[in-house]
């Protein structure tokens, strides 16, 4: 074994260990720094126009952060104050309402004796287990409020970390995007041309995401204000702007809107709203996400609508939150790299995932 050869091995060992360690220090500010990346590739175009206005690298870099900061920070205040007094005026009232009966716990139980009473119509309510099940409601409702408060409080406090360290990547990103991306380029093992196509594909990936997430979230907004509408429940422009917002959690989505009016809804006795805003959240709001993502975002990058549901599935389930914009950019990269492996063997380049060459966007904004 010749000298040359014993380096290689030696390097590509040293190189993979390096890796390893070097994944695991930076693996807890992964989510922060994708995440920076998707704001700073999506607000770009607009960091760009700052720049051409203030002239000065670090103050654009920083009105643009501060920006950002102030187009998430606000709306939430917003909604939060404006959730504030819907659950103050839901509780007054069925305060009030319970009051008129004997109070919330007798109003509880009237509650539940009509259920229960309904039930008797079709099973043995007392030799099923289903009376034990409802005596032992309130016990599981009172721990299984206190869990959520505590996960709550904690998962807020993980939220305002992870969003200032986000905010601090974001910055270095507005303010050294492009001079990074060159940097990315001239490191990979091939020609700048080639280099030039999996950057792009990457931010092209990046963008449809993007532009999938706002379609998603208008299409759901619009969706809950609609049935909110119908079942007349309090500020539904407000739960509709608060569904298109919730819409960016993965898995539960709008439901953190519309499961909460449906259980108001049956609480104050209305059966059919609280029925009708299941049915409606779970068939025809739940199954936008499913059906107008993947054709916004499979139109832009290329990418079979079914390929891309699955990658963003998986991405989910894999990295959580930023799944959403993992998962297609792997598939779209994976494919990529099929493409330059099939030019490097001489095979024919003409298929539907090419990228003709003088059509390959520049890395830098224009």
């Amino acid at each position: 074994m010749n000298s040359r050869r014993v380096s290689t091995i030696f390097l590509l060992t040293l190189l993979g260990v390096t890796f390893v360690l070097a994944y695991g220090i930076l693996r807890p500010f992964l989510h922060p720094v994708v995440l920076a990346m998707v704001i700073g590739i999506g607000f770009y175009p607009v960091h760009i126009l700052i720049q051409r206005w203030v002239r000065r690298t670090n103050v654009a870099a920083l009105i643009s952060t501060a920006g950002v900061f102030l187009i998430f920070v606000i709306p939430a205040g917003i909604l939060a104050s404006a959730a504030s007094r819907e659950l103050f005026h839901t509780a007054h009232y069925i305060s009030s309402k319970s009051a008129a009966e004997g109070g919330i716990v007798s109003y509880v139980n009237q509650f539940v004796d009509r259920i229960l009473e309904w039930l008797r119509k079709y099973v043995d309510v007392e030799n099923s287990g289903i009376r034990q099940i409802v005596d032992s409601l309130p016990a599981n409702i009172s721990r299984f409020l206190l869990r959520t408060g505590t996960l709550l409080v904690t998962g807020l406090a993980n939220f305002a970390g992870q969003g200032v360290i986000t905010l601090f990547i974001l910055f270095f990103v507005f303010r050294d995007g492009p001079s990074i991306m060159d940097q990315v380029a001239s490191v990979l093992p091939l020609d700048p041309e080639r280099a030039r196509h999996l950057i792009a594909r990457m931010r092209e990936s990046i963008v449809a995401n993007l532009y999938g997430i706002l379609a998603v979230s208008i299409v759901q907004g619009l969706l809950t204000w609609i049935a909110m509408t119908i079942v007349r429940a309090g500020s539904p422009l407000l739960l509709g702007v608060a569904a298109a917002m919730f819409s960016l959690v993965p898995i539960v989505g709008s439901a953190l809107v519309w499961v909460p009016v449906a259980l108001v809804q049956l609480l104050t006795g209305h059966w059919w709203k609280a029925t009708f805003l299941v049915v409606w959240g779970t068939v025809v709001v739940g199954a936008a996400d499913n059906v107008v993502r993947p054709l916004v975002v499979g139109g832009r990058v290329r990418l079979h609508p079914v390929l891309v549901l699955f990658s963003l599935i998986g991405g989910v389930k894999q990295f959580g939150f930023i799944g959403l914009f993992i998962g297609p950019v792997v598939i779209s990269l994976l494919l990529a790299l099929l493409n330059l492996l099939k030019e490097e063997f001489g095979q024919t380049t003409n298929g539907a995932l090419v990228t003709d060459s003088a059509k390959i966007p520049s890395m830098r904004p224009e």
